[in-house]
């Protein structure tokens, strides 16, 4: 299981900095942990202060986003230098298969060794850079696209499966059937997060709005100027909190709202959200409309108005018939479809399918 070294695994308050939401690093421990438990021998690569029941190996001390010596601006060496380490191990035949969650990096390297390696695709794949790159490298690894719609700028890499995110321990997530008396906001304080847009939902229409997550380092003006003025009154900022108390603010709110500004891969916070019972209210983009049940577990709006301007009148619409969701058939969705063992489940079957092309290929 070879992860960053950037933020460490799991993902904590104090280890993250500078508007960092952890949610891959999240991902990541839900995986290796649940296979853990399945009887898989995991070895997990990531910076030496994680926290993991599997085998750690690690070339730095600790995250590079907590050590001021590398920081954001000097990380992606020490990323190469793990995944080099990652390599060189399998190259000695330690390892059956290697998960990779970087969307180009382990690219360079699967070439090198006789076993193969799927890499989870966390990003947007719409840069150019990483549209090239990849298109080169479209058949020396497997790919998990983790939504559909992820997969529309390059549509015929060697794909293994779309695998969506899983919760753990759903059991131990509350919800309510109650419908709550504020809505919520969870995410960076990024303009293609829309938290402006959330912002101007609640102004207009004189609902409280409770915004978890920090602004982020390199959208200090976008914080500045639609962000920071309108955090009064109705309007509260509570930070990135600790994924219990998250669930608690997401258990009584009314709705959450998720009016994104780009194509989404995928959307953690929609199914912590439905998890606890709050429908969703959301911007049609990216991962959207294979996230939300239309009318069953919350509205998917058009994102833009005859203006071409966000739809703000789209999104108080739908706020408007935020009472005719059944908060438990938003449980009953995450249940079905979005569990850590429904996710580990796909993973298998994606490694099993790797692992016979593979072999095939080779002979």
């Amino acid at each position: 299981m070879l992860a960053s070294n950037f933020i460490r695994i799991p993902p904590i308050k104090k280890f993250l900095k500078q508007g960092r939401a952890g949610a891959v690093e999240s991902v990541v421990y839900d995986i290796s942990e649940e296979l853990i438990k399945r009887g898989h021998d995991v070895t997990l690569f990531a910076s030496g202060n994680s926290k993991t029941s599997a085998r750690l190996v690690s070339v730095t001390k600790k995250d590079s986003l907590s050590d001021r010596n590398t920081g954001v601006k000097n990380h992606i060496p020490y990323e190469h230098l793990l995944i080099s380490k990652a390599y060189q191990m399998a190259a000695k035949g330690q390892f059956d298969i290697i998960h990779s969650h970087f969307d180009i990096r382990t690219a360079y390297y699967a070439p090198l060794v006789s076993i193969p390696t799927i890499s989870t695709l966390h990003s947007p794949l719409d840069s150019y850079n990483n549209q090239q790159i990849l298109k080169f490298y479209a058949n020396t690894q497997y790919y998990v696209s983790i939504s559909d719609s992820q997969r529309k700028p390059l549509p015929n890499l060697n794909y293994a499966a779309t695998i969506y995110h899983g919760l753990s321990n759903l059991k131990k997530i509350k919800f309510s059937t109650k419908t709550g008396e504020y809505l919520l906001f969870i995410g960076r304080f990024r303009e293609e997060k829309g938290v402006s847009e959330a912002i101007q939902v609640a102004r207009k229409t004189d609902n409280k709005l409770i915004l978890l997550g920090e602004p982020h380092s390199d959208q200090l003006e976008y914080w500045d100027k639609k962000i920071k003025p309108f955090i009064k009154g109705k309007i509260t900022k509570r930070g990135f909190l600790p994924r219990k108390l998250v669930f608690q603010y997401a258990r009584n709110a009314k709705a959450l709202l998720f009016p994104i500004q780009w194509e989404e891969p995928f959307g953690l916070v929609m199914i912590e959200a439905m998890a606890c019972g709050t429908p969703v209210i959301a911007f049609n983009r990216g991962s959207v409309s294979e996230i939300v049940d239309e009318g069953k577990t919350g509205f998917i709006v058009k994102p833009w108005n005859k203006q071409g301007k966000p739809n703000i009148e789209g999104l108080i619409a739908a706020l408007r018939n935020i009472d005719k969701i059944d908060r438990m058939e938003c449980r009953r969705h995450v249940q079905e479809k979005f569990t850590v063992e429904r996710m580990v489940d796909d993973y298998e079957a994606a490694y099993k399918k790797a692992l016979k092309d593979f072999k095939r290929a080779k002979k």
